[in-house]
């Protein structure tokens, strides 16, 4: 991307009631590496934010959003930033549509996906939110499963979990020949354990696996730490949302 040239500021909205974004999309987006014209795929996408940040952050790349609720805010928010030309949005349950998809044909794939356990903690009665944090439509092994497929040889994917699913998601990743990467454990701030971690593996392609110096997201005093701030400004995105881990 042109360092030069100054960033359009983003308008993403999302509706008052359901599930609604946090910080997770954010530290996905800044996790990746991308390079300009590569093919994205983003599982789960809501209200259009991922996509809509790597667009942001790299304009030549070709992106596929799935996402299985209503996608009225997700497709408005491509078109108020203008990102028609580089989002194909389809409105689907990723399980079935990945069947439609070529195999091998994305660089990465990209998913904040439902992080609970059917069997733990309590279901949302909000069923918007419900199908967002709880695996009642795509679990784990499901994701993995339709996902391996469609990625290049040497292409990656990204997930956010939470770190007591760090074992499971290494193991489930190498399983499917998705070698782990790299990870990076997220904190609300340093004083906390974390609540999530990022991991990235490539199809096919074994490296070193790294842990990258943990994140904390607000200082004691509650406002965003330096990293968290310069995470935001890398997106000229100002209207921030104020809560983590809350999915």
């Amino acid at each position: 991307m042109d360092s030069t040239k100054p960033l359009k500021e983003l308008v993403i909205d999302q509706e008052k009631t359901g599930y609604r974004y946090s910080i997770e999309p954010f530290l996905l987006a800044d996790f990746m590496s991308l390079l300009p014209g590569q093919s994205v795929l983003d599982i789960g996408t809501g209200c259009g934010i991922i996509p809509i940040l790597l667009v942001q952050r790299e304009p030549s790349l070709k992106i596929t959003a799935i996402e299985i609720q209503d996608c009225s805010q997700a497709q408005k928010n491509i078109q108020q930033n203008g990102m028609m030309q580089k989002i194909t949005l389809i409105h689907g349950d990723f399980l079935k549509e990945a069947e439609n998809l070529e195999p091998e044909s994305f660089d990465h794939i990209v998913s904040n996906p439902p992080y609970r356990k059917i069997q733990t903690g309590r279901i949302n009665p909000d069923a918007g939110k419900a199908l967002a944090r709880h695996e009642l439509s795509l679990n784990m092994n499901s994701l993995l499963d339709k996902s391996a497929p469609l990625l290049k040889t040497g292409g990656q994917i990204v997930l956010a979990y939470p770190p007591e699913r760090m074992g499971e998601t290494l193991r489930e990743l190498e399983c499917r020949s998705l070698y782990p990467r790299q990870a990076r454990f997220i904190h609300g701030n340093f004083q906390t354990a974390a609540k999530i971690f990022l991991v990235s593996a490539l199809k096919g392609k074994k490296s070193d696996f790294t842990v990258a110096p943990p994140l904390a997201v607000y200082n004691k005093d509650q406002t965003y730490s330096k990293e968290m701030e310069q995470i935001y400004a890398s997106f000229n995105y100002t209207d921030r949302p104020n809560e983590f881990g809350k999915k």
